[in-house]
């Protein structure tokens, strides 16, 4: 084809056209096909690929609107070809009956995309970013289980049987859990399995498809669970709280070597005795800035008439928590303004947007990209574990009950009742159900308590840090 020599957009037009055509023939003539063979009619043939290196059998589908399914069948015997070619043929045809997506992406990809979707939801605020957090964590191991698959429809239904068997050996490195060497709980496997359901039920409302997933959910002995928390008995409380007096002093690790960081440990006391004080969750007061909490204070008189001054605290609880934002109402206020001055002392007088267990970095840090940022729950659940082994060296006290910080909440919920605080309004600072609150009570058996003894175990917690004031006002204290 001659072209003139100054062509026009018509002519140029014209040999895109024919190039375009001779392409095509140029394309019939090579022929992918070698020894095609139907096995379902027309619909459904096996050929060996011109345009592959290997020898394999390759099936395609005739799957509608013009759009064909290639598959490799990965064996090199034509007649077992025919076999599995049939067994991919019903396969994809019960997917085209679902009326599921056939040419999906793939499960890296629908990952993504699934991540991206809770995003959205957070975002709306259908979901709170705590949970998706945890979702994600979960997620990351799914996608560890699922490298060896392409697509929702080749994962096999049973995928999951030895799940908790993986879950407990081959991803679990007991070296990186120094402080709870143990391997995960089946509460924490059934948590996982269901966030795992909830990606393959994303995947199915969006067609794309996947086999009906089997779930090895363990039943889990939920007072065996509650024991993983226990609430502390009084004394042990009152022996900690005292020892903490001094060890966030201390200058040395049991080894001899100098301690780095007693400016967090001294925060850390206060952390914990807010966490006493308040009924809040770790993760809870992590979230926490300045702006969050009002501090109010108030002159009481004591029975022998002498007048105190006291702090009480009006606590919002953000609503990317566990239980949403609610409101915590508590005589924490004294530990916050300690808490406030430490970071004072420090050089870094706190803003009201800035977070509360902030991250300052120390004198020894490589790096301040983390500085600004909160404490994390991992860092100050270190400092506890830290506590403990000091604790165990330098005392002849002995705890009978395996404590944690969440240990604080459930001390808080147990003294207040015991106090006589309703269900109701512990439930409601502490963000449990009534149910949940009447399980608590039922537990505790405090009905016949005389007020003498009341009287001494309210006596008792006020010198180790856990303030009981508040008990005998009806409202909070004014600013």
């Amino acid at each position: 084809m001659d072209l003139p020599e100054t062509p026009t957009l018509d002519d140029l037009e014209k040999v895109r056209k024919w190039l375009d055509y001779h392409q095509k023939l140029s394309a019939k003539k090579t022929s992918y096909y070698i020894d095609k063979t139907e096995v379902v009619g027309s619909k459904v043939i096996i050929f060996k690929h011109s345009q592959k290196k290997n020898n394999f059998w390759y099936m395609r589908m005739y799957c509608g609107n013009k759009k064909y399914k290639q598959v490799s069948l990965n064996e090199l015997s034509k007649e077992k070809a025919k076999v599995i070619a049939l067994e991919e043929w019903r396969k994809i045809q019960n997917v085209i009956d679902s009326g599921a997506e056939v040419f999906t992406s793939s499960i890296d990809d629908l990952l993504d995309k699934y991540d991206n979707h809770l995003q959205q939801l957070v975002d709306v605020g259908d979901m709170k970013l705590q949970s998706v957090r945890g979702k994600r964590t979960s997620l990351k191991k799914l996608r560890l289980l699922l490298q060896d698959f392409n697509k929702p429809m080749d994962v096999p239904s049973d995928f999951l049987s030895e799940y908790m068997v993986w879950r407990r050996t081959k991803n679990w490195d007991k070296s990186k859990h120094k402080n709870n060497p143990k391997p995960p709980s089946d509460l924490t496997i059934n948590k996982e399995l269901t966030d795992f359901k909830g990606f393959f039920d994303w995947c199915n409302d969006k067609k794309y498809y996947t086999r009906t997933i089997q779930y090895p959910f363990k039943k889990v002995n939920y007072k065996l669970e509650e024991e993983k928390n226990p609430s502390f008995l009084d004394d042990d409380w009152y022996a900690l709280v005292m020892y903490l007096r001094s060890w966030v002093n201390l200058t040395h690790t049991p080894a001899g070597n100098p301690r780095k960081n007693l400016f967090y440990r001294q925060v850390f006391s206060e952390w914990f005795k807010i966490l006493g004080n308040s009924g809040m969750r770790g993760h809870e007061s992590c979230m926490l800035r300045w702006c969050d909490v009002e501090l109010r204070k108030r002159v009481i008189e004591r029975r022998n008439g002498k007048k105190e001054e006291k702090w009480g605290s009006i606590i919002q609880i953000p609503a990317d928590t566990k239980t949403g934002r609610r409101e915590v109402i508590c005589p924490a206020g004294v530990y916050f303004k300690r808490v406030h001055q430490l970071y004072v002392d420090e050089g870094h007088t706190p803003k009201p947007d800035d977070y509360i267990f902030r991250n300052i970095g120390t004198i020894h840090s490589r790096a301040d990209h983390y500085v600004g940022k909160p404490l994390t729950y991992a860092f100050l659940r270190k400092l506890w574990y830290e506590l403990l082994q000091d604790f165990a060296r330098d005392t002849n006290h002995i705890f009978l009950k395996k404590y944690t910080p969440y240990s604080t909440r459930s001390f808080f919920i147990n003294t207040k009742l015991e106090m006589g605080v309703p269900p109701s309004v512990v439930g409601e600072i502490v963000g449990h159900t009534l149910l949940t609150m009447e399980k608590h009570y039922k537990k505790l058996k405090i009905r016949n308590m005389s007020d003498e003894l009341m009287m001494n175990k309210r006596r008792k917690l006020e010198e180790s840090d856990f303030e009981t004031w508040d008990l005998d006002q009806q409202v909070l204290p004014s600013k």
